[in-house]
């Protein structure tokens, strides 16, 4: 099951996130209710949990809604690598 928070892929028995230690639910789109990860059908109204639900709009502004946490956090820790080499030009005479 993929974590909703950090996207993190957990063996499908999973409780907890073994990499935020986020508690693995599914929620059900049609009435809000939190179901056990690998429930088919909404605990509370029968919705059908099985079928994919529609991504939420990306907000393009907010850099974090959209860049998955292992990336960001890759591109943080090694930002002094891959900032490029700084160059000045000077004249040969």
């Amino acid at each position: 099951m993929k974590c909703p928070n950090c996207q993190h892929e957990n063996p499908e028995d999973s409780i907890f996130c073994n990499e935020c230690g986020k508690k693995l639910e599914l929620v059900c789109p049609e009435c809000g209710k939190a179901n056990q990860p690998g429930s088919k059908f909404c605990n509370k109204c029968g919705q059908d949990l099985t079928k994919p639900t529609q991504a939420p709009p990306v907000d393009y502004s907010r850099p974090h809604s959209y860049t998955p946490k292992h990336l960001a956090d890759k591109i943080l820790t090694t930002r002094s690598s891959i900032e490029g080499e700084r160059m000045t030009f000077r004249t040969i005479c």
